[in-house]
């Protein structure tokens, strides 16, 4: 596709993510949180595919970069911030000194897209990301708070997604290295063979609950592979 019209097929994914993410802060205002989260994931679906979509039609640039960058803070880092700022007022938590840590996920969000925009390309082959992204953040809290509102009780006491905010913001802010999702699918036996586990927990709990699961998975399994470097 040589047009330059190529470009509107990105950028069009990319606005679709921003208005799921002001869509979900409008639901979340109105204690709509379920729709809320599920339009938060669905916004983390389209941003892993407005990139491969601009390197498949060879339609990257400035602009798409930036575009990204801001719809990620409003839709992966400001709406999860918002629904579990009503989570936690649904669940009574309305103490003032949680408010700072609501107000970390959107601040670390902001730190990890600048730091991620003054970096170089990455080096051909190399698909890890130097700290969490804030896409993966912010679907793993929206994961957290859909999880806790499909179980018939308590996924985990409210003062653990405090915990999990600040955990989720210093993943983001690290240096720590994190394996592209699109590397861990890079073979059709792994995509079998992780298929096959996630049908497998399908069965045994809901299926926000086993995306979170697989999520924090993901999580550790990334913590180990860099103690491991660390100390290797």
């Amino acid at each position: 596709m040589k047009s330059k019209y190529r470009y509107l097929v990105p950028n069009g994914i990319t606005f679709a993510s921003l208005t799921c993410g002001i869509i979900s802060i409008l639901l979340s205002a109105t204690d709509h949180l379920e729709p809320a989260g599920s339009l938060i994931l669905a916004s983390y679906i389209l941003d892993l595919f407005d990139g491969a979509m601009a390197r498949k039609l060879k339609a990257g640039s400035e602009f798409g970069l930036q575009l990204d960058s801001l719809v990620d803070m409003v839709s992966l880092g400001t709406a999860p911030a918002v629904l579990l700022f009503m989570h936690l007022q649904m669940e009574g938590l309305t103490a003032v000194w949680t408010w700072p840590f609501i107000i970390l996920i959107p601040l670390a969000g902001a730190f990890r897209l600048a730091r991620f925009n003054l970096l170089p390309p990455k080096e051909t082959g190399n698909t890890d990301s130097v700290g969490l992204t804030i896409s993966t953040g912010g679907a793993t809290l929206a994961l957290a708070v859909l999880s806790d509102l499909a179980l018939p009780t308590e996924l985990m006491p409210s003062y653990s997604f405090i915990i999990l905010a600040v955990f989720i913001s210093l993943l983001m802010v690290s240096t720590i290295a994190f394996p592209s999702f699109f590397w861990i699918f890079s073979s059709w036996k792994k995509n079998m063979l992780l298929i096959i586990m996630f049908g497998i927990s399908l069965i045994i709990t809901p299926f926000f609950t086993a995306w979170f699961f697989w999520t924090n998975t993901y999580l550790g399994l990334a913590l180990g592979r860099a103690g491991y470097r660390r100390l290797s």
